[in-house]
């Protein structure tokens, strides 16, 4: 999937994308309050299409998967999960099985 089309993914499932600098070395964040739904991307610390790729696809993987926690006051153990569901999610959406299959099949 490439970037666009993530996008577009976000646009069709409401989910809004902001521009916003964190203090901290993050990169994006996904917030769902009150049912509303939202990306932050820290454009600043992304320096390629690849990375903000990467970045978006994972904060997508928080709204498809239902992976969200209190980033304030979070266990490490349910934090750590959220993030590998998440980051699952991603790991599909942007390399399909099929691509997969067939780049190992051609030893890629």
């Amino acid at each position: 999937m490439n970037l666009e089309k993530l996008y577009d993914l976000a646009e069709k499932e409401d989910v809004k994308i902001y521009d916003f600098y964190f203090d901290e070395d993050i990169n994006g964040m996904y917030v769902n309050y009150d049912k509303l739904n939202t990306i932050a991307l820290n454009y600043k610390n992304i320096d390629n299409s690849k990375e903000e790729k990467c970045i978006l696809s994972e904060e997508l993987g928080h709204y498809y998967m239902d992976a969200t926690y209190n980033y304030a006051n979070v266990d490490k153990i349910i934090y750590n999960k959220q993030e590998y569901r998440a980051r699952k999610w991603s790991y599909y959406a942007l390399i399909p099985f099929e691509n997969l299959k067939s780049a190992i099949l051609n030893r890629c």
